[in-house]
């Protein structure tokens, strides 16, 4: 395909970038939308090479007017041509992405116990839990829609019903049943407080889940170069998800915590420290991190690129499909992970680390570094406790105990811990 504008290098260049990387189909239409971009500079006599937001909107509007049908085809081919200059160190505007953001569509309860649902949903969130629709919320609709079923037509949940609902259905694990029966425990709690009959399970056995396989060193490199030579649907992509995974490894961060990451919660100090903002992590808490070194010029370059690609962006770590509504999904993230696994430990079923695996990995590092500078661990203990957001300093030191090779050197440290520390047992 030949260009005839100031652009025809730079949209030739690109165009083989993307035959390189998207299906046919695909490049045709991004094909399409730059030849009428390309034509529309040479008619208008815009001779430059520079990508200008009068030209982009001039364009547009020029263009969409005539095939609305398109506008979505034409702001997505003008926006990655962009993204492809500014990788290549050249200015560009960056069309913003123009999507709504989308609400989630909340159900109402039917059943004749669903104003209690919605009473305890209410006060859960008011107490700052989120019972959002893929946790709490969406097992409450589940057992409204259960009880109608079944034909429950006073309000109060009975003991068959709670018990018929508590079996272990076809197909489901241990943690899943152990859910379910929390939820339905803490409905039939919140009802008998509202002074309404209500049969409380007994609370459900939480299955044990072994600690995953922790990397080693020169495990975690060959990780992390597998995560940085995977194919990317999206310019940006190929900057989000290596930096991302090094901020786990160096951060010790769960991978909820740093795909939610707010844009302005991350602090770039020009002091020699990052400073981060948790903000509503696991237990409804709030935490602040600091963080130094290569990982502080590693978020710096990466803030730039992006910032260059999205302005103003929302999330730290835009998503893939709509970087400007939408932030990295962990379940992308770990699936990521799991490509990048297959590859190092190939036919090695022993060894299957997980993405929380970098947290663990950072804990045994970090006081392994400690030990290595003459530290006293047991002082250092509760600032890496609360640094990673721990119920308790024994959760942090189980870990190290566990893993360590260095196990024989703290046995007697860990027989001091735990006689000054006791282990902390709750229910959510």
């Amino acid at each position: 395909m030949k260009f005839s504008s100031g652009f025809s290098e730079l949209l030739a260049w690109h165009v083989e970038a993307k035959h390189k990387s998207c299906t046919g189909g695909y490049v045709k239409n991004i094909i399409r939308a730059l030849t009428s971009f390309d034509a529309y500079c040479v008619e208008s006599g815009y001779a430059a090479d520079k990508l200008t937001d009068a030209v982009v909107i001039g364009w547009l509007s020029d263009q969409i007017g005539k095939r609305s049908y398109r506008e979505a085809l034409y702001r997505t081919a003008i926006r990655q041509f962009a993204i492809y200059l500014i990788e290549n160190e050249r200015p560009a505007y960056v069309l913003p992405v123009s999507s709504p953001k989308t609400q989630p569509v909340e159900t109402v309860f039917r059943s004749c116990i669903g104003r209690l649902i919605d009473g305890l949903v209410e006060s859960k969130r008011a107490r700052g839990y989120k019972y959002g629709l893929l946790n709490e919320y969406g097992i409450l609709k589940r057992i409204d829609t259960f009880c109608i079923n079944e034909g429950l037509e006073e309000e109060g949940l009975p003991r068959w019903i709670v018990e018929k609902w508590s079996e272990r259905q076809n197909g489901e694990g241990a943690k899943s049943r152990s859910n379910r029966i929390v939820v339905i425990r803490q409905l039939a709690l919140y009802m008998a407080a509202q002074g309404i009959n209500a049969y409380v399970a007994e609370a459900a056995q939480v299955p044990h889940n072994p600690f995953p396989y922790v990397p080693n060193e020169e495990e975690l490199a060959q990780l992390l170069v597998g995560i940085d030579t995977q194919a990317n649907r999206t310019p940006w992509s190929a900057h989000t998800f290596p930096v991302l995974f090094r901020l786990l490894l160096a951060s010790g961060l769960r991978i909820s915590e740093a795909c939610s990451l707010r844009a302005r919660h991350v602090d770039l100090r020009p002091d020699g420290y990052c400073r981060i903002d948790i903000i509503d992590a696991k237990g409804h808490k709030d935490r602040r991190i600091y963080l130094s070194g290569d990982i502080l010029i590693i978020l710096k370059d990466y803030d730039e690129k992006i910032s260059a690609m999205m302005p103003g962006r929302e999330w730290f770590f835009p998503g893939v499909c709509r970087p400007l509504d939408e932030h990295i999904s962990p379940s992308t993230a770990r699936m990521r992970f799991r490509l990048a696994r297959n590859v190092v430990y190939a036919g090695d079923h022993s060894r299957r680390p997980t993405v929380h695996s970098l947290r663990h990995a950072y804990i045994i590092l970090t006081i392994r570094r400690w030990r290595g500078e003459g530290l006293d661990v047991e002082e250092m203990l509760p600032y890496l406790s609360r640094h990673l957001g721990h119920s308790s300093i024994q959760e942090t030191f189980t870990y190290y105990n566990h893993y360590s090779p260095d196990y024989d050197h703290i046995r007697s440290d860990a027989e001091y811990f735990n006689a000054i520390v006791p282990e902390v047992r709750y229910e959510k």
